[in-house]
């Protein structure tokens, strides 16, 4: 009698402990809200989850995206993510962004974008709703619209306006308001620029969605960056100056074999330190 007493509690502990380990797995996998899905609609998408480097190949079906996740668009990719602050954010080639929670003076948001660029469109937001975007450089916030943006290796952000009206602020909080067909860059810990009409050279180049490899010398340049120049709304110096403190990517205009970032964006045991200077981009939390 006493032995099937002593299994029966053997029996209870066992069950109670396993109730337990379930329940710690099941809230530590509920602590990673999802923040959207994305489709991978050409080429390869990996995250970056909980020291895991999940990779997922075209395919119409839809990926869950969490909080925490670092995102890398691979080489000759595009995907389309669908946020659940109601964005739809297409992705070019060599894109890498976090779904990190972040806070500015004007807001905060969740989407974190450290390389390449998008375009995403806004739909639906009600009252005080807003989409943000958080560069190393740049604040991004709209309502409801169209637009472009690119972010170098740097950090410097360049925003286009195609439907409506965007807003961009560099360090300094002061937003610019964007309107269609105009153009406002972030570049280094300077206020964003005036927005006014963006150069057509400019346009086109920031149509094309795809970036380079994040080691390659061109990674440091915006698109269309000489149209900006020429035209009088970016400052070369600034523009150098801001390239100086960046990561090495090898000299620009040589064939010096860049040098590899500071995170093995393939590494998902470095993720966690992704948007906290590896990089070289650093966020306000």
């Amino acid at each position: 009698m006493s032995e099937r007493l002593t299994a029966k509690r053997r029996s209870l502990v066992l069950g109670a402990l396993l109730a337990v380990g379930l329940w710690g797995w099941l809230a530590t996998g509920a602590m990673a809200a999802q923040y959207g899905t994305a489709v991978v609609e050409e080429g390869e998408m990996t995250i970056l989850r909980e020291g895991r480097a999940l990779s997922f190949r075209a395919s119409p079906t839809a990926v869950p995206v969490n909080e925490q996740d670092l995102v890398r668009v691979r080489a000759a990719s595009r995907i389309v993510l669908k946020t659940r602050d109601r964005a739809t954010l297409t992705l070019g080639a060599n894109a890498v962004f976090q779904c990190e929670p972040w806070q500015a003076p004007s807001g905060g948001g969740v989407f974190r974008m450290l390389f390449g660029r998008f375009r995403a469109a806004v739909s639906g937001l009600a009252g005080g709703e807003r989409f943000a975007v958080k560069t190393a450089t740049a604040t991004i916030g709209v309502k409801g619209t169209e637009f472009f943006v690119a972010s170098t290796a740097g950090g410097n952000t360049a925003v286009l306006g195609v439907e409506n009206n965007v807003s961009t602020s560099g360090s300094d909080g002061v937003e610019q308001n964007v309107g269609p067909n105009q153009v406002s860059a972030v570049v280094g810990d300077n206020p964003a620029s005036q927005s006014v009409t963006a150069p057509d050279d400019f346009k086109n180049a920031m149509n094309d969605i795809n970036s380079p490899s994040i080691t390659s010398n061109a990674a440091l340049n915006l698109p269309g960056e000489n149209f900006l120049i020429n035209a009088g709304i970016l400052s070369k110096d600034a523009l150098d100056k801001s390239k100086s403190n960046a990561p090495p990517q090898g000299q620009q205009g040589t064939t010096q074999t860049p040098t590899q970032p500071s995170i093995n964006l393939d590494d998902a045991q470095q993720a966690a330190g992704a948007v906290h200077g590896k990089l070289n981009l650093n966020f306000q939390k």
